[in-house]
């Protein structure tokens, strides 16, 4: 049996105090190490924290399957959260193979461990990842997270402290139930997720409700697959207007495909982002405004354009120099070529937007500073101009040229 000291991850989680003693620990027991499809499956128990608030103690476990092909010293962690009527266990087993319909959201990579958490023990069940506490005392869990939110925290805690995980390299995804939790969960916690992926969320309410409470890291990007046609979907039109309002970053993606489980029914750029390429570490790009996206119908609304669609589905980019005086970053357009089963989509070759720079790191923006940026295609200049914070306190590049070619965006002070 092990055991970690419990201490808040953040001690005061943008206004959420976690609210556990930092002499109090978890102890977790492993319970079994079985092998399936050539993956060590790891079962792992351990009793609930008075700390943590449930009306009664339990008992929990989670899964982790150590990868069989590690390419560094510290690997990814992808933490699985099952949907409604499912289990952690059950979510697991799926996750042991890609050819599963929902795999990215649950398929563990032979580079990368996988921890899959479960709320469907208890009767009644924990479901929502603590949804239905916050419900029943809105006003207590405005300030504190729920009791399931706590034991999430410390299970991972407890993973990244016993296993060699690259802590920037965390990834949350979940379908269903797991795709709301995993906005509740994530998008609130960009100093611990490097990114999240959610196949149709049952309601974006609990992520909602914890990014209107408090100031916040940058948010893990987005990566969102949802159905107009989906009772679940009420609300969605609130996430797209929160992220373009605040410069968030979520890739969108839609059909009128109801509440499926098949995420390769939706657009391919968005499908198939290398979204686990993404580092806590470093700096990542927000669109807004961009004249490729389309227009999201709303729910239930089956006859207005665009019934497929996406929005920043088909921007990619890479860092390349963040230091104290310059911060440089590649962007371009995916191309169809790039796509393993891309159909009949139509990709466009070019596009404009505003562009957000976010999770920068040594490159220190300042209020009040002037910064002068240019946007290079081919060594040939295509654009420039001065620019300053925001009110949010935000570096945003207005009207940005972005092709299939790549091109260079360089800021840099003014002098």
């Amino acid at each position: 049996m092990q055991s970690i000291i419990v201490r808040p991850i953040l001690a005061l989680l943008l206004g959420v105090s976690m609210q556990i003693a930092a002499e109090e620990k978890i102890k977790v027991e492993r319970v079994s190490e079985t092998t399936e499809k050539g993956r060590k499956l790891l079962r792992h128990e351990h009793d609930s924290l008075s700390s943590w608030g449930y009306e009664k103690p339990q008992r929990d476990y989670f899964y982790v399957i150590p990868p069989t092909k590690p390419a560094a010293e510290k690997v990814p962690l992808r933490v699985v959260l099952h949907s409604a009527g499912g289990s952690g266990e059950r979510e697991m087993k799926g996750g042991l193979t890609p050819d599963m319909s929902h795999y990215i959201q649950a398929y563990c990579e032979e580079t990368s461990y996988g921890l899959y958490l479960d709320c469907d023990t208890h009767k009644p069940p924990n479901w929502w990842w603590g949804y239905h506490a916050i419900a029943k005392n809105t006003e207590k869990y405005k300030t504190e997270l729920s009791p399931t939110e706590k034991r999430v925290f410390a299970e991972i805690e407890w993973v990244m402290a016993n296993f060699p995980i690259d802590p920037d390299r965390v990834y949350l995804s979940g379908v269903s139930m797991g795709g709301a939790g995993s906005l509740g969960l994530g998008m609130c916690r960009g100093d611990l997720f490097a990114a999240i992926n959610i196949l149709v969320p049952a309601n974006p309410a609990h992520g909602l409700f914890r990014m209107a409470n408090g100031k916040h890291p940058d948010p893990p990007p987005v990566f969102n697959f949802s159905a107009q046609n989906d009772a679940w979907a009420r609300d969605q039109e609130k996430l797209i207007a929160l992220c373009q309002s605040k410069r968030y970053f979520m890739a969108f993606a839609w059909g009128p495909h109801g509440h499926t489980n098949e995420s390769r029914k939706f657009n391919a750029a968005v499908y198939e982002h290398p979204w686990t390429t993404i580092r806590r570490n470093e700096a990542y790009p927000v669109f807004t405004n961009a004249t490729t996206d389309n227009k999201y119908p709303g729910f239930n609304n089956m006859t207005a354009p665009d019934q497929s669609g996406q929005i920043n589905g088909y921007f990619r980019w890479k860092n390349i120099t963040d230091t104290a005086d310059q911060f440089v970053m590649e962007l371009r357009l995916v191309r169809k070529d790039e796509l393993k089963n891309p159909g009949d989509l139509q990709i466009p070759t070019k596009s404009e937007a505003d562009v957000t720079l976010r999770r920068l790191q040594k490159f220190k923006a300042e209020a009040g500073t002037v910064y002068k940026w240019q946007m290079s295609v081919e060594g040939e200049v295509r654009q420039s101009g001065e620019v300053k914070l925001d009110a949010e306190g935000l570096l945003t590049i207005p009207k940005l040229g972005i092709e299939t070619v790549p091109g260079q965006l360089k800021v840099e002070r003014k002098r």
